[in-house]
């Protein structure tokens, strides 16, 4: 089995992948590393954007993965243009995971309930567990 972290290289996604390397190491499962974004559609042609906002997605998961090897954790990636839940919700199908984990940079629930917030669609659509890391303080 396979641990699906959403990884965008903010301080609640390196600690949700601190989390998945730990869990995956103690289970016996692999990591697979998501970047998945949306891409925003204000009118007009947004290619560049796109092209932009994916050459960081793998960037930062790059990064993500030259760490993996000193957890001995076999570790996958997939950079997917897909909202982030509804992207990483597919990427968990795709690879069987038994869990998806994400991290969260402690938003206060009004505005994670306004404005929404990828941890919190996860809870309400994912048929999967969901673990959600609290970045450090």
């Amino acid at each position: 089995m396979t641990l699906v972290v959403g990884y965008d290289g903010s301080d609640g996604a390196r600690a949700a992948y601190a989390t998945a390397l730990d869990l995956a190491g103690r289970l016996g499962e692999g990591v697979h590393i998501v970047f998945s974004f949306e891409s925003p559609r204000l009118g007009g042609e947004l290619h560049d954007l796109d092209d932009a906002i994916r050459e960081r997605g793998e960037a930062v998961v790059g990064e993500a993965l030259a760490t993996a090897a000193a957890a001995g954790v076999v570790v996958s990636s997939d950079v997917r243009m897909q909202d982030p839940a509804a992207g990483l919700i597919a990427a968990a199908d795709e690879v069987s995971a038994s869990m998806i984990v994400v991290g969260s940079n402690g938003e206060r629930p009004l505005k994670s309930v306004l404005v929404g917030s990828t941890p919190t669609r996860l809870l309400h659509l994912s048929a999967r567990p969901v673990l959600v890391v609290r970045a450090q303080a």
